[in-house]
């Protein structure tokens, strides 16, 4: 029987950003986004099959981005920095960041000996975009997403409050979800965390990205795919 592989030694690993709108908007949830964020922490440092798999990285966003957790950094945390709300809803800056991560951390990865998989992006926003100029982020996105550039990753977002449909359409690549006008944005809020906890759970017990069909309060946004 085959051993296991172990960390560092030719293992699968999933570099996975969860990207956090902490814009004004957010501020009356703030206590649970923290909340929440304690609970994905705890996970995978209770769980060695999670974090062998799951190389996370935390990054909120308003006026500006803020990297809230490295991928490097797990190891040396006793708890998550704490995160505020307040400011604008910038997309540029944010789309900015995450590639300039992704362009550090798998290599880094590699380094390491982890067979590394395409990177995901969890994007929780409740708002549109508020960049001036307004098209700056979508020049952003398509460096982001382009795929000539191999590290380019799939992305997934969780949409309520004043988020746009067409927006979150836009920015996706693998799936969209956008809360039902019946759901609460504090109900919402927690739902979408649950889920996203739950895809880095699943995914890890079968060592490859899963992605939830469906997401309590929240219906499935179709998207528009282009053939390149």
């Amino acid at each position: 029987m085959n051993s296991p592989p172990k960390p560092g030694g030719g293992g699968r690993g999933l570099p996975a950003y969860v990207v956090l709108d902490t814009s004004a908007s957010m501020r009356p949830y703030q206590d649970l986004l923290n909340a929440t964020l304690t609970e994905i922490y705890d996970t995978l440092m209770t769980s060695p099959q999670v974090q062998e798999f799951v190389h996370l990285a935390i990054i909120t966003f308003n006026t500006s981005p803020h990297l809230v957790l490295g991928i490097t950094d797990l190891d040396t945390l006793t708890s998550l920095p704490t995160v505020t709300c307040g400011g604008s809803t910038n997309y540029q800056p944010m789309f900015e960041l995450v590639r300039q991560r992704i362009e550090i951390d798998v290599p880094n990865l590699s380094r390491a000996g982890i067979n590394v998989l395409r990177p995901v992006v969890f994007l929780l926003t409740d708002g549109a975009p508020t960049d001036k100029p307004a098209d700056g982020w979508m020049t952003a996105l398509s460096k982001l997403t382009d795929p000539q550039w191999r590290r380019h990753p799939h992305i997934v977002t969780y949409g309520f409050g004043a988020s746009s449909e067409t927006v979150l359409k836009r920015v996706s690549t693998l799936a969209a979800y956008l809360a039902e006008s019946s759901t609460g944005n504090r109900e919402a809020l927690a739902s979408a965390l649950s889920s996203l906890l739950s895809s880095l759970v699943t995914s890890a017990q079968n060592q490859q990205l899963q992605v939830p069909e469906e997401v309590a309060g929240y219906r499935s946004v179709p998207l528009d795919y282009v053939e390149y």
